[in-house]
């Protein structure tokens, strides 16, 4: 078994562009670089948690199972334990815009439902 890489904070906020991307996700640490330009949320969604804990966004916008196993493949290590508690948050306005979008969605739905039935 491989000994854990620990990566420290100061390291992670390094890799915050589009060429050089990390984020944290529980406490582990992925360079998802090569993964920019297939996301389907964009560029920006992924920029929004670029050198930050993206957990709570990640987990919002409810990955598909094959999305958490392709995850797998970036992992490059773990956060160090002594900055495990000063991991800057990621702003969930991104998670909030898909949440909008779904709730919208949603009313469309409801409302064609309606409006069509026979």
């Amino acid at each position: 078994m491989t000994a854990t890489e620990y990566i420290r904070m100061s390291d992670v906020g390094k890799h915050v562009t589009e060429n050089d991307l990390w984020f944290i996700k529980d406490n582990k640490v992925y360079d998802i670089t090569q993964f920019v330009d297939q996301h389907p949320g964009g560029v920006d969604t992924l920029l929004s948690v670029a050198g930050k804990d993206g957990t709570s966004e990640f987990n919002a916008v409810g990955h598909s199972d094959s999305a958490l196993e392709d995850l797998r493949q970036y992992y490059i290590g773990e956060i160090h334990p002594d900055d495990a508690e000063k991991v800057p948050q990621a702003s969930i306005q991104a998670a909030n815009n898909y949440f909008g979008i779904a709730v919208v969605l949603a009313l469309v739905a409801v409302c064609s439902f309606f409006i069509f039935r026979p």
